[in-house]
């Protein structure tokens, strides 16, 4: 007799993010519709989000939006698919209202919108100032109808054929098994494989690592954001600081008052790929500080950073910052509806890679994609038979730990030389076997490395390629 619990659905939907609540909230009611969350529900990063969401809701066209996006992006992108996310996210702030999320206005009853990097006016829809993230995720996961099972890993897609009929993992420690018509991967990023990231801790890109088992394309693995701005204290990183604070009048300089950004075009709310180059130039020789004397109505605008500062004992005014692993620009490769390269598996949110963010992701757009595409995945979802599940069973794996490893090598400046002796350590490295639920999620952490680092190496020679033939090209 199997240990094992076993669970029957229509769809499994893997992680509890505003991806995943997207697309259950726009399945049809009828549906048995499943979704597992590996720790708390809450314990997302759509939940952390400070910045807000942006849209072209309030102007005449999506056009401006769509060349901001671009823009930033530098490249790799889709326009197709931006242009189907700038249009659609037209209407997500009514939809979102709908559902009973509730948007910052000024006295006069307007939206007090914000402007964030690279954004050419100001587009940022907030929820309670910096608490956007939060506020937005209480409300939508209180409209859910379907079931989240919490503290439930996945370590393992499970086939028949060609085609993804379910998955494999623990409920805490117990082994379970799913039989899904189709699984949806909302796993979210990648910061937790990093000892430093703007992340929930849980979260290290166990998507990327189901997908490739499963033989789906995955892209642009070598593309990942550093947030500019992560509170610095006492030597130690203490979270991310909102880029909306430089939107609203925020600063960055050095100790003797020199202003980081005064050069660019941009200034301050340059592109965050650009930056995060500048202060971490900079840092190698001294500090960099984030001056919010300039921001008015500090407190009720961003009480998420004030309450930190508070928390930390330390002024608001003035405040260290460097940068740190924030967002995978690649993922799985997906079309407009999510549907990615392997039959009865969809990919939707920072796991997935539509073409919209290309090398940089453009401020505020990632909650966007996430309830567009969740929503159109929704929309365009055509279930298969049932089909019946292979006799696999969780089984043991090695452990490694790799935490140090990437953080150490994955900057925003690369170097092929140290990410190919990381891979080298990966490869070879070898704890010994090990049994249960930890041994799996090591086993899961270490391939998802292994994706990234490789994925990092192609963008380096590709670019030493790139450069070669541009300087060929001028001599």
């Amino acid at each position: 007799m199997s240990l094992h619990k076993e669970v029957e659905v229509d769809l499994l939907i893997i992680g509890s993010g505003l991806a995943a609540v997207s697309v259950a909230l726009h399945v049809p009611a009828s549906m048995n519709v499943l979704l597992v969350s590996k720790g708390k529900k809450t314990e997302t990063n759509s939940m952390r989000a400070q910045g807000g969401i942006a849209s072209a809701y309030l102007e005449q066209t999506p056009f401006s939006h769509q060349a901001d996006t671009i823009q930033a992006a530098k490249g790799h992108t889709d326009e197709e698919m931006i242009t189907f996310i700038t249009e659609a996210g037209r209407h997500v702030i009514t939809e979102l209202e709908s559902f009973g999320v509730t948007f910052d206005r000024d006295a006069s009853g307007h939206y007090a919108l914000g402007r964030e990097g690279a954004h050419s006016l100001p587009r940022i829809f907030h929820s309670g100032g910096d608490q956007t993230g939060e506020r937005m995720m209480t409300q939508l996961l209180q409209q859910l109808q379907h079931p989240i099972l919490e503290e439930t890993v996945v370590t393992e897609l499970l086939m028949n054929g060609q085609q993804v009929v379910g998955a494999v993992g623990y409920q805490g420690e117990n082994p379970m098994r799913i039989s899904a018509r189709a699984v949806v991967l909302a796993t979210g990023g990648i910061g937790g494989l990093f000892l430093t990231s703007t992340n929930d801790p849980s979260l290290t890109g166990d998507g990327l690592a189901l997908a490739s088992q499963a033989g789906a394309e995955l892209g642009d693995l070598g593309y990942i954001q550093h947030h500019p701005t992560i509170l610095v204290h006492n030597g130690k990183s203490q979270g991310l600081i909102t880029e909306a604070l430089r939107g609203a009048g925020a600063y960055l300089m050095t100790a003797d008052g020199r202003r980081l950004m005064v050069d660019h075009p941009q200034g301050d709310l340059a592109a965050r790929d650009e930056v995060a180059a500048v202060i971490t130039a900079t840092r190698k020789n001294e500090p960099v500080y984030l001056n919010t004397t300039m921001v008015q109505a500090l407190d009720q605008r961003f009480p998420t950073f004030v309450k930190k500062c508070e928390s930390l004992n330390i002024s608001p005014d003035l405040v260290e910052v460097t940068t740190g692993v924030h967002f995978l620009m690649g993922g799985i490769k997906t079309d407009q509806a999510g549907r990615t390269t392997v039959p009865g598996l969809y990919a939707v949110g920072e796991t997935a890679s539509t073409g919209l963010h290309g090398k940089n992701r453009l401020a505020s757009n990632s909650l966007l994609e996430c309830f567009v595409v969740g929503k159109q995945l929704a929309r365009q979802l055509q279930l298969p038979e049932r089909q019946p599940l292979p006799n696999r069973r969780v089984q043991d794996d090695e452990t490694r730990a790799v935490e140090s490893l990437l953080t150490e090598v994955l900057q925003v400046e690369l170097h092929e030389k140290l990410l190919e002796d990381a891979l080298r350590t990966i490869e070879l490295s070898s704890d010994g076997q090990r049994t249960g639920r930890q041994a799996e999620i090591n086993q899961l952490k270490t391939r998802t490395a292994r994706l990234l680092l490789e994925g990092a190496i192609r963008r380096v020679k590709g670019e030493q390629v790139h450069e070669q033939m541009v300087t060929a090209a001028t001599t």
